[in-house]
């Protein structure tokens, strides 16, 4: 038996929208909820769900977030305070997996305009990472540049290099699209005791991630931010950012 999710108000009105917020799409854009719509049903009662990611995969940036990407970029364009640099997906991200709602998968999109963004927190602490090692014989030069590692550690706690969160590029192509995962072992998963084998069948699970461009920002004094931005390429081509990067997910082509 289906259980409704959505208001009745407003029902209606969430599948003749033609202007979704991606955002409120993967929270609220599943009117009712079936147990028989999960997706690793065999791909028997999947197809609300996978309806919606296919809805969700066609969405094209707004005219206003077009707009608001240019004004960040005016905003940001004074190189003697910010380094900013663009670089594309070599293939897919996974960014803020939320598996809390009906759909049962997420992204991290900007409050206002429901297009995906990186946070800058993800970026400082996948790029510290890479600091530490590299300059582990510095560990002043790390704790200057990211802040200190605990509240207790240092006086200065938030770094001299500022991370800002990263736009997706408009005007190149679609921000999300379909991906399908395949998960094996169900029984084992759902801790019933069974053992994870070889001959366990695969079931495809639609789930939706991001391609194209994003747009990095750094905050600070030109010489440190260029340090900075050669680690973040480097984190970016070497180490990637987001979820399921063992599968590939989340790299960039920096062209290092």
């Amino acid at each position: 038996m289906a259980t409704d999710i959505c208001r009745h108000a407003l029902r209606d009105f969430i599948p003749e929208c033609k202007s979704a917020h991606a955002g409120l799409l993967l929270r609220r854009g599943m009117t009712a909820y079936d147990a028989a719509s999960r997706p690793d049903d065999g791909g028997k009662g999947g197809k609300p769900k996978q309806k919606l990611i296919q809805r969700i995969a066609g969405i094209e940036p707004s005219r206003g977030y077009q707009l608001a990407y240019q004004r960040w970029c005016r905003a940001t364009a004074d190189k003697d305070r910010f380094t900013s640099f663009t670089v594309a997906l070599a293939g897919r991200l996974y960014i803020g997996v939320d598996r809390e709602n009906a759909l049962e998968t997420g992204l991290t999109v900007q409050h206002a305009w429901g297009m995906p963004m990186i946070p800058g927190s993800a970026l400082k602490g996948v790029t510290r990472a890479l600091a530490g090692e590299r300059l582990r014989d510095k560990p002043e030069v790390v704790t200057w540049l990211f802040g200190a590692d605990t509240k207790v550690e240092a006086e200065q706690e938030s770094g001299a290099i500022v991370f800002h969160d990263a736009w997706w590029v408009p005007g190149k192509g679609k921000p999300f699209v379909e991906e399908i995962i395949t998960p094996h072992h169900q029984e084992y998963y759902k801790g019933k005791g069974a053992p994870a084998t070889d001959f366990d069948s695969p079931i495809p699970a639609p789930q939706i991630a991001v391609q194209g461009s994003f747009r990095f920002t750094l905050e600070g004094h030109t010489a440190w931010c260029d340090v900075v931005a050669r680690l973040l390429r480097d984190t970016l081509t070497e180490r990637g950012v987001g979820g399921k990067r063992s599968s590939g997910y989340g790299y960039f082509d920096c062209g290092n």
